[in-house]
């Protein structure tokens, strides 16, 4: 599917995890988590998210550990290593978000395995875990056998590294230095840029308009900390979820969102009635989460990332997922330049 039709999924997403009828060959974990109500929306403290203060240092963090010299095959990984016990596990568990197209969302009308009824998930970085998998085991390692999902919101994306529940977190989440004191990153496979998203026809032009007045972002994300570090002052608010700040803006409970502008533009195919203005409020380089537990691992990512880039798979991915895009992402996507520190 590609991304114009992909799009739309934001709304099946948020009915999905609401109401949990999605059914699913993951277990109860796996499934899309329950997203707070958005006409409950209240101004957020950003420091009381996963996302601490970013006054830490370190370095450039977009720079990760080098891949090995030659990839082990899949089915061969080496003795004692992470990636074996993932092997002999027999799947891959991978943290995602379930409500963000065209980079993480639940399509329910597509089949999935046997069953006609079951939901898929797609996108962006839904296309990077399988190809993790698929490093692993083999050309089958996208199969449902060998590949489980674990719904996220972005809250959750650090926790669930740190206690055990997802091998790796592929949810467009940005690498910096407090998070790396937390969790390892990949290299950057995605540099996407914070932006603005208001409701057409608002006096709003961008972050400087904004001041006193409630901008939504997900809980536990840099979008949050950017708004509050706004030199405008919005108030920030932090809802579970992006689809949740589509829906409190719909409803009038905030008066803009702010995130990737990858996610903004799903949210304008979502509802023409909205609109990207201002300028860019950061640089956003997403990258793989993995336990700082498993260095190995994270060095196994970067080879099959270094490798995704260089066969033309990540253009291939890209093109599916942000190809269709009107208006189309300014400059063009491009793979981030990888950064090794040994």
């Amino acid at each position: 599917m590609g991304a114009r039709a992909s799009l739309g999924l934001v709304v099946v997403a948020l009915l999905a995890a609401g109401c949990g009828t999605v059914t699913s060959p993951l277990p109860d974990a796996g499934r899309p988590l329950p997203l707070t109500n958005a006409s409950d929306a209240t101004p957020s403290n950003p420091s009381t998210t996963s996302s601490p203060s970013p006054a830490l240092d370190c370095g450039d963090p977009r720079v990760s550990l080098r891949p090995p010299a030659v990839m082990p095959a899949p089915g061969a990984m080496p003795a004692e290593s992470f990636m074996a016990k993932i092997a002999e596990r027999g799947y891959l568990i991978a943290g995602v978000l379930s409500d963000a197209p065209p980079f993480g969302a639940i399509n329910t009308a597509a089949g999935q395995g046997d069953g006609e009824d079951e939901a898929r998930f797609e996108g962006f970085d839904i296309d990077i875990a399988k190809e993790i998998a698929k490093a692993i085991f083999g050309p089958d390692g996208a199969d449902e056998k060998h590949l489980k999902f674990r719904a996220l919101v972005n809250s959750e994306r650090i926790p669930v590294i740190q206690n055990n529940e997802a091998d790796i977190v592929v949810a467009t989440m940005t690498t910096n230095c407090p998070r790396r004191t937390q969790v390892d990153f990949s290299v950057p496979y995605y540099e996407a840029q914070a932006k603005v998203l208001v409701l057409k026809g608002s006096p709003y032009h961008g972050i400087e308009d904004l001041g006193g007045k409630k901008v939504c972002s997900a809980a536990g994300t840099t979008s949050l900390q950017h708004v509050a570090d706004a030199a405008s002052h919005p108030i920030p608010v932090g809802l579970p979820g992006d689809g949740d700040c589509l829906l409190a803006l719909q409803n009038g409970d905030v008066e803009a969102i702010s995130t990737d502008d990858t996610i903004l533009v799903g949210m304008v195919q979502q509802d023409p009635r909205t609109e990207i203005v201002g300028g860019v409020l950061d640089t956003e380089p997403d990258a793989v989460a993995v336990s700082l537990d498993h260095p190995e691992l994270t060095r196994f990512v970067n080879g099959v990332l270094a490798r995704v880039v260089a066969s033309g798979r990540w253009d291939q991915i890209a093109q599916t997922w942000l190809g269709d895009i009107d208006p189309p992402l300014k400059p063009p996507p491009s793979p981030p330049a990888a950064l090794y520190r040994d």
